[in-house]
């Protein structure tokens, strides 16, 4: 198993997870900084500004901190009471609030010249604005949304959506990293048990052959050796009969070759049956002794792949967990 079969590890797979979720919340939080470092800037997305309300003027109807959506556009009339959004503002007393949130209470025709009057929620003293420092009519506003901008632009919020996941990242990728190569050792290991148990298949198939080569050996010697010896113990009986002196009369040489074959012929027959005992001992080898050995290879073989499957098996469940 090569070492490109190794599974991705869980902690990897978590490290690129945050490595996604750092480039993004990086990506988010320039763009808040550079959207949102000016208290009086209201950047303009497809027909509506954004602006983030920095004071309590407008509490509780828009609280500190909440993200309003001003339709781009010029109050009427008809819009007396809603909420604009207008820069430059300054108070009667001289009080400047720069771009915020006021009420819209009346347009007001002064030497021939149209201001818009505003004041904030708490307040009964209201100010007048020019038409061109009115940017839009907030429709939409977002409490969570502009906390987490404000957040955003802190030192806090530095930590929490570009720290954490950096730090989250290079953990889980060093996790991984001790995963894969615990992993890729514990192949190498499962490995080197399977080459063991392959060269132990191998050795006792082998034994098996060797026994069953030495017992066919064995028998085939025990067949020599028992011919050899019948036949020298049969030439010494013949060797005695003949010699043996006549001691009684009337006993010719042709009665007693007569005599020699009476008793050598039970020992030949002893022969015979110990010659077909023994063929048929070997036949017995040649059938079935030879086809065990070669059934004991099959298996060894047999057994061979399944420890390769089992093995290959093994890694890939040490992978998913």
């Amino acid at each position: 198993m090569s070492a490109q079969e190794v599974k991705t590890s869980p902690c990897k797979i978590l490290g690129i997870i945050f490595l996604i979720i750092l480039i993004l919340s990086t990506a988010f939080v320039v763009l808040v900084h550079f959207a949102f470092k000016n208290e009086n800037v209201t950047p303009s997305i497809g027909g509506y500004s954004l602006y983030l309300i920095h004071d309590d003027y407008m509490s509780p109807d828009i609280k500190k901190n909440s993200l309003v959506f001003a339709t781009n556009g010029k109050p009427t009339q008809e819009d007396i009471g809603k909420v604009v959004i207008a820069d430059d503002v300054s108070g009667k007393n001289g009080t400047t609030y720069g771009t915020t949130a006021m009420y819209f209470v009346n347009l007001v025709n002064e030497d021939n010249k149209l201001y818009y009057e505003l004041k904030f929620k708490n307040s009964e003293d209201t100010t007048l604005v020019k038409g061109n420092k009115i940017v839009g009519i907030a429709n939409y506003q977002f409490e969570l949304m502009g906390k987490i901008i404000v957040l955003a632009n802190s030192s806090l919020g530095y930590i929490i959506f570009i720290g954490l996941p950096a730090l989250l990242m290079i953990i889980f990728f060093a996790l991984g990293k001790h995963s894969k190569t615990k992993q890729i050792a514990d192949i190498e290991k499962m490995r080197e048990k399977y080459h063991e148990s392959i060269e132990q298949i191998n050795d006792g198939a082998q034994a098996s052959f060797d026994e069953f080569v030495n017992e066919k050996e064995t028998l085939q010697n025990i067949h020599q050796e028992s011919s050899t010896s019948q036949t020298i113990n049969i030439s010494e009986k013949d060797s005695e009969i003949l010699n043996e002196p006549l001691i009684e009369e009337g006993v010719n040489k042709d009665d007693l070759v007569e005599m020699k074959e009476d008793l050598t012929k039970p020992t030949n027959n002893a022969i015979e049956e110990l010659m077909k005992i023994l063929e048929e001992e070997n036949a017995k080898l040649k059938e079935f002794e030879l086809p065990k050995a070669e059934k004991a290879v099959k298996d060894a073989h047999n057994n061979h792949q399944e420890m390769l499957e089992n093995n290959d098996n093994s890694a890939d469940d040490n992978s998913d967990k």
